[in-house]
């Protein structure tokens, strides 16, 4: 960061050095910067405008190093720009007027070449001649010349000059091949010189353009398909070119927009080899249709083609009429629960954000009528699910978050049933490895339901993960080997288009792809699309030796290659990457500040590259990486400080524009704000997702989100006051958790009750204790420890003297006095302790409090006097109380101690 503190020095504005420091901004990301980002960090208008002075200076020095390259052979795309009149316009304007209105004509034809990313190479007087292609080439260049070139006549119709004279620009477009670098001679070097016959094509053929037109060559025509509207000039002479020209006048953008669909075709890639494993898979179908329930579990590491097995599978014709249900599990919502299931219904069920909460309840039942009458009766569920609101079209469901999950399991199971027992029912599950533990958890329940029914379940997971399912009766495991070197290659003529390549080009695609289907099909592309083949009576062969460096070594090398040639829209697949495997284009066109027409044609070129497919139309449209691992690899492309700032901007983006989903899936802010660096943000993010995860039962997931607040609560430096007792609350959050997943007396439970007691060293308020003492004093009941049983007792109830006002207090003081008693035989006076604990409890009248302190009441209050009451004689109370204690239960766990322990001591005494 010292470079970045250096440079605001130089400005006199070394006193914002601490703030860009504090969001991970260096100089790299400088140019990057836009005014909102600014106004984030704090910037003075005055200074901020001081700042993007500095940076744009800042900008084009790097540019200008970055331009600096040996000469190349490109197939480039020139452009040529000419003041019409200027040598009369020079004659009546003044030398100063007439140095404004070029200085603003160079202006506004830069600034437009530059948004279409082309490059000027030099200006000439009142002429500019300009590279679309190099430094970066992309796959239409032609028709970026051609938008550039009718934007600049726009552009320069509008020029206001002190001169107050009209000014008007002609240009002219060549495409073709030319040698392009730094033209050295002797001590004179000339960057960015062109050499070859498509320059000179530009320049005389812009003599030919009316003034506000654009011309191009035919070698540009042929180029640009049916994407604009053209005028032929038919050929013409041309100084300088012996043989006359093909020219078009281009008249205007086509009306429609079907540039990649009229210019190319997307390659369709088949499936090559793993006979073996669609026969296997096929087995299990058949069995599965006969009503033997299968699932199969297929392993393999990242690109081997677990998701082309299971497209070709889904795609079978041998499947007969079936129904398909598609589950896709998330990187980034491995701790949401359920969030593989909340998907597939909202996509099933076509709700859109935009919907009201009546349309969303509407196409919900809709979708729930298809599988039984049941699943409308489940509808309130699944709305809960969803996060939708039912309004007063459902009454208040009234259920714990115990019996919501277990009603929510149930209703999902029976979704799942339904529609097999209409026809057949193929369901999928993707990259189980990042499912979260309540999908798990039901899938686990699926595993077994599904045995009687005609369901084929197919899931995918990389070998990390290990499933608990294997070795059951109607489970399989298939595991993906690479592909052999007589498969590597029929895939690489797949790719062709059945095509021959060179052989020594074979070789090196076999070699290095070590028979990863996806290296050998990304690989091959790029090799493809790199300029060194040429076709040739069905085969392809090199227009020149094989360079050493023409082929990447790795996967990462070729798809960076595939994303700098797409620059600029490299930056909006790193957004994209950055904001997940799976992103909206609402929410991407938030986060990179883009309008419509720019984001539109970055997408779609990311798209025709194949990288990215597309789900719908903008800006209804989704996107999803083709492959995990062309995300991983666009996100590793970012420099850590990048990363930070759309970490960041994607966080502020989701809570201050997407409410629903800062609502129900807060656990992304918080992953956002912690790669941003953001502890503060952070750690209030992974609290809410904590607590939602509490309310929900799911304490795997809760464990997960109040660890890593902790972790962050522990990294900031220690403050008096508010902060300690964040601390603490968090702490007792997190030993719930902990509580409800491994038992009060597991070692991780008891460790973080003795932590939070450790916090909570200089406080005396019994309420604020009460989750502490009361877990500690249960993990050692569940140890049978009486001695710190009765120290905490004695400790609980004198801080409860102390605070007489609180019936918080005096409940768990004299709970845990009479367990205590009860415990150590003294059954009179446990009888009384408890009996009162009852009491207080029964007399408050806002019983919320209770739960509120993490007190597992009343249920534990009826299940130890019941117990206390049946050797003093009272029988009938003690069944009455043990049965009303059992109904009260909260929680799974707690309801299966009842019954151990009730039943056990009372009705089998």
């Amino acid at each position: 960061m010292q470079q970045i503190t250096d440079w605001l020095d130089e400005l006199g504005l070394g006193q914002y050095a601490k703030r860009f420091a504090e969001n991970g901004i260096d100089v790299s990301v400088l140019p990057e910067l836009r005014d909102e980002d600014f106004d984030r960090l704090g910037v003075l208008l005055g200074h901020r405008r001081k700042m993007l002075r500095a940076v744009a200076g800042l900008n084009q020095a790097e540019l200008t190093g970055a331009r600096r390259h040996g000469a190349e052979r490109r197939h480039l795309t020139v452009m040529f720009c000419d003041l019409v009149g200027s040598t009369a316009l020079s004659a009546r304007l003044d030398p100063e007027d007439m140095w404004e209105v070029i200085r603003v004509y160079r202006v506004a034809c830069e600034r437009v070449i530059a948004s279409y990313d082309g490059m000027v190479a030099r200006f000439m007087g009142d002429g500019i001649l300009a590279y679309f292609g190099y430094p970066r080439a992309h796959e239409d260049d032609a028709e970026r010349a051609v938008r550039a070139g009718l934007d600049i006549i726009s552009a320069v119709k509008q020029l206001e000059t002190r001169a107050q004279e009209r000014v008007e620009v002609r240009i002219a477009i060549a495409t073709g091949l030319v040698v392009v670098g730094d033209l050295a001679s002797g001590g004179l070097s000339e960057e960015q010189a062109s050499v070859g016959d498509t320059p000179n094509v530009a320049a005389r053929l812009q003599g030919l353009a009316e003034p506000g037109a654009v011309v191009v060559a035919d070698s540009t025509r042929r180029l640009l398909g049916d994407l604009f509207t053209f005028h032929d000039l038919g050929y013409r002479e041309v100084k300088g070119i012996s043989e006359p020209l093909a020219v078009w006048a281009v008249e205007g953008a086509a009306a429609s927009e079907s540039r990649f669909e009229a210019v190319r075709t997307a390659r369709s890639i088949g499936f090559v080899g793993r006979k073996p494993e669609l026969e296997f898979v096929l087995s299990r179908q058949q069995l599965a249709w006969q009503g033997e329930g299968q699932v199969v579990l297929i392993s393999g590491e990242a690109g081997i083609g677990k998701s082309r097995l299971v497209a070709t599978l889904s795609e079978s014709p041998v499947l007969e009429q079936h129904r398909r249900l598609r589950y896709q599990c998330s990187p980034y919502h491995s701790n949401s629960a359920l969030y593989p299931f909340i998907a597939q219904l909202e996509r099933a069920a076509g709700i859109a954000s935009q919907d009201t909460p009546a349309q969303k309840l509407d196409k919900l039942e809709a979708m729930l009528a298809l599988g039984s009458e049941r699943g409308v009766k489940a509808a309130p569920l699944i709305a809960a699910l969803l996060s939708i609101d039912t309004g007063e079209r459902y009454p208040p469901l009234g259920l714990s978050p115990v019996q919501m999950r277990r009603q929510t399991f149930a209703a999902l199971l029976d979704q799942f049933e339904g529609l097999a027992r209409q026809q057949p029912l193929l369901i999928v599950c993707e990259d189980l490895h990042w499912a979260d533990a309540t999908t798990l958890e039901l899938f686990d329940l699926a595993v077994d339901r599904i045995r009687g029914l005609p369901i084929l379940a197919l899931a995918t997971f990389r070998p990390d993960f290990e499933p608990p399912w294997a070795g059951l009766a109607n489970v399989s495991v298939l595991r993906l080997d690479r592909l052999d070197r007589q498969e590597a290659r029929a895939l690489v003529e797949q790719v062709t288009v059945g095509r021959q390549l060179p052989g020594e080009m074979m070789r090196q695609i076999v070699d290095r792809t070590d028979g990863i289907p996806l290296f050998v099909e990304e690989l091959t592309k790029m090799v493809l699309e790199s300029g060194l083949l040429v076709e040739d009576a069905g085969r392809y062969r090199l227009d020149s030796p094989l360079p050493p460096l023409a082929i990447p070594a790795t996967l990462q090398d070729s798809l960076m290659a595939r994303l700098d040639r797409l620059a600029p829209v490299k930056e909006v697949a790193q957004i994209g990457a950055a904001i997940g495997r799976d992103f909206s284009y609402t929410l991407l066109r938030s986060v990179a500040g883009r309008d419509d027409l720019t984001l539109n044609a970055a997408l779609a070129q990311l798209e025709e590259a194949e990288l990215l497919l597309r789900r719908g139309t903008p800006p209804d449209a989704a996107y999803s990486f083709k492959h995990a691992l062309v995300q991983e690899a666009a996100y590793a492309s970012l420099l850590k400080s990048r990363r930070q700032l759309i970490h960041k901007h994607i966080g502020d983006v989701l809570r201050d524009r997407f409410p629903v989903i800062a609502a129900t899936e807060p656990e992304v802010l918080a992953h956002h704000f912690t790669e941003a660096g953001i502890s503060e943000a952070a750690l209030e993010w992974w609290r809410k997702a904590g607590h939602q995860a509490l309310r929900r039962s799911a304490y795997t997931e809760a464990i997960a989100h109040f660890g890593k607040a902790v972790a962050i609560s522990d990294a900031l430096p220690d403050e008096p006051g508010r902060r300690s007792m964040n601390r603490l609350q968090l702490q007792i959050a997190y030993g719930r958790a902990l509580r409800g997943s491994l038992g009060h007396s597991a070692p991780e439970t008891v460790a973080a009750w003795n932590r939070a007691r450790q916090f909570a060293a200089d406080i005396d308020d019994p309420v604020e204790l009460a989750p502490i003492h009361s877990g500690l004093f249960n993990a050692c009941l569940t140890h049978g420890e009486i001695a710190p049983m009765r120290e905490l007792a004695e400790a609980i109830m004198g801080a409860a003297r102390r605070r007489r006002d609180s019936p918080v207090a005096a409940v768990l003081a004299h709970w845990t006095i009479g367990v205590t008693c009860w415990f150590g035989g003294d059954y009179v006076n446990a009888r009384l302790h408890l009996e009162q604990a009852l009491a207080i409890y029964e007399a408050e009248p806002n019983p919320a409090i209770f739960k509120a302190s993490a007190l597992d009441l009343p249920f534990v209050i009826m299940r130890f006097l019941a117990l206390v009451l049946w050797p003093l004689g009272s029988i009938d109370r003690s069944r009455q109380l043990a049965a009303q204690g059992v109904r009260t239960a909260g929680e799974k766990r707690a309801l299966s101690q009842a019954n151990a322990l009730v039943h056990k001591a009372v009705f089998d005494g």
